[in-house]
């Protein structure tokens, strides 16, 4: 089989492989989710120890995937000797001492030719993982180029699923990387409706792993935990075809059990879910 390389890629592309960095960012690291969330993906890159750029002229952005796979998100230029490039709305997480590293005049490449690729283009980093940052001169195999129109994530206020599209997204954690991304950097508010009646279910997320955590749990047992939707199923083993879910209120990550449960009451209130329904209390 022959392969193609990100390394012809960049050559074709006027890269300059002996001065080009390589940057895998780790979905683990709350920092980045934050970061990407917000728009601040450039502070977050180039807030590194010094130095760390000294012998490159170009990076290249890649965030973690399935396995060792990883997705191509952005290229910067390194502009050695001038001051960093910050924008004036930037975290104030993102600008605050951090393990000794300082911001580095990261900018974006005016024309850059990779642009079209973005968020498109996939390769296999390899079996080192932890070898976060790595020389483009090392081969890394385009495993996969896709359209990505139908996968990138609308915005929290336009989210609006059926069941059988949830699941896909859920299942799917590679294509739709940029919808667990989002769903995974919030707790919320939802609702569930059945298209079928109107009636509605009120719940919230509250914990590590977000609201991308709480809707894998319908995408896996269809009920997730509600007595109502069992008896549901039970009747009709197929009523979540008619569900659709949607988000209400974002919620920050950190918020505490009782102050989420205290919100979700109140929705519950406003919308009546336990009289007419799908609460249960």
């Amino acid at each position: 089989m022959v392969h193609f390389y990100l390394s012809d890629l960049l050559k074709r592309c006027h890269y300059n492989l002996d001065k080009t960095l390589l940057i895998r960012h780790s979905l683990k690291n709350e920092r980045f989710i934050y970061a990407y969330r917000d728009g601040f993906l450039r502070e977050y890159t180039q807030n590194q120890s010094p130095h760390f750029f000294d012998n490159y002229d170009h990076v290249i952005v890649f965030s973690a995937d399935e396995g060792t796979t990883s997705k191509y998100l952005t290229s910067y230029e390194v502009r050695h000797g001038e001051k960093p490039n910050i924008s004036s709305n930037c975290s104030p997480y993102l600008l605050e001492p951090y393990k000794g590293q300082i911001m580095h005049p990261l900018f974006d490449i005016p024309n850059d030719p990779l642009r079209t690729y973005e968020n498109k283009l996939y390769i296999e980093w390899g079996k080192a993982a932890v070898r976060w940052y790595q020389k483009s001169t090392n081969d890394k195999i385009i495993t996969q180029l896709v359209n990505t129109s139908q996968f990138v994530f609308p915005g929290y206020e336009n989210v609006l699923l059926t069941f059988q599209k949830l699941k896909e997204i859920i299942d799917n954690s590679q294509a739709y990387a940029d919808w667990h991304i989002a769903l995974s950097a919030i707790n919320a508010i939802y609702a569930i409706t059945d298209r079928s009646n109107g009636k509605i279910y009120i719940g919230s997320s509250y914990n590590k792993s977000g609201l991308l955590g709480r809707w894998s749990d319908y995408a896996t047992t269809i009920h997730g935990g509600n007595e109502a939707f069992k008896q549901l199923l039970a009747q009709n083993t197929t009523a979540n075809l008619q569900f659709q879910y949607t988000i209400l209120k974002v919620l920050p990550k950190d918020i505490t059990a009782l102050e989420a449960i205290e919100i979700e009451n109140n929705y519950k209130r406003k919308l009546q879910t336990i009289p007419f329904g799908y609460n249960c209390n």
